[in-house]
């Protein structure tokens, strides 16, 4: 009986990740980053704006993304309604921290594409709860201090919490962002919840990632809700139709494709 039971207690061992007892925030957020995501990924999304009175607003969109090495590119269409279509974002996302990331925005209307310099990325984006800082697939670790708080469970698993505090003064007000604090999953590296102060240290938003499943074998959020709590205002993004390592093409993440827009696969 004694030997089954090490036996078992081996297998669990291995089947579980190896984490120190010494780890530190940013080693969590470390296997944020390098989490198995694939190598591109096509997605449509639902998005509602919903204001302080309960107006909604819907709009559709697609986005692409894709990995190279450490760093990530991404292209985002609007589809619906009439008067955002083939509005885009482009976005390159480099993991030296020395390299600012590039982002740009194509306004149809303007028939213009603005680059988001790195003093605007605590715009909030399109009417949205989201600045130009959340849309990135993950932040930039060397804008942060970051500090292991401890553990809590939240919706039945267990959680690390981190906190992260922009290093200079300069760093916060470019975000918007005194602190933020994400709770991340233990056993898929997938920070699930993340709450936001402003500049002046008062509860500012939280996003909330559920119905969180498995799709080609790589842990996905299907929904995602952020809300303001000092404007009352919430969107919420519901991802569906999800292909994941489509080999997509290096061109579709360039200042052309932005101006193109979306027609189809």
């Amino acid at each position: 009986m004694i030997k089954q039971i090490l036996l078992i207690w081996a297998v669990l061992s291995w089947m579980q990740p190896a984490y120190s007892k010494d780890m530190t925030g940013l080693d969590v957020m470390k296997l944020v980053v390098a989490r198995d995501d694939g190598n591109d990924l096509i997605q449509h999304m639902k998005q509602r704006l919903i204001d302080k009175r309960g107006h909604v607003r819907e709009r559709l969109m697609i986005s692409f993304s894709k990995d190279y090495g450490e760093d990530s590119k991404s292209i985002t269409y609007f589809l619906q309604p009439a008067n955002v279509r083939d509005t885009a974002m482009l976005t390159w996302d480099y993991a030296d921290d020395n390299h600012d990331d590039d982002q740009w925005l194509y306004l149809p209307a303007l028939k213009k594409v603005r680059r988001i310099s790195s003093s605007d990325r605590g715009d909030y984006f399109m009417g949205t709860d989201f600045t130009f800082e959340d849309i990135k697939s993950t932040p930039t670790l060397g804008d942060y201090q970051w500090t292991l708080t401890g553990s809590e469970t939240i919706r039945g698993t267990d959680v690390w919490v981190v906190d992260a505090e922009p290093k200079s003064k300069a760093l916060k007000k470019n975000m918007g962002y005194s602190k933020v604090r994400y709770y991340v999953r233990k056993d898929i590296q997938m920070y699930i919840k993340v709450d936001f102060w402003d500049i002046k240290g008062k509860e500012l938003k939280h996003l909330v990632s559920t119905d969180i499943q498995k799709v080609q074998g790589i842990w996905t959020a299907m929904q995602g809700v952020m809300s303001n709590v000092q404007t009352h205002h919430r969107t919420e993004l519901t991802f569906s139709e999800q292909q994941y390592n489509t080999d997509l093409s290096n061109r579709m993440f360039s200042e052309r494709m932005l101006k193109r827009g979306y027609h189809g696969q």
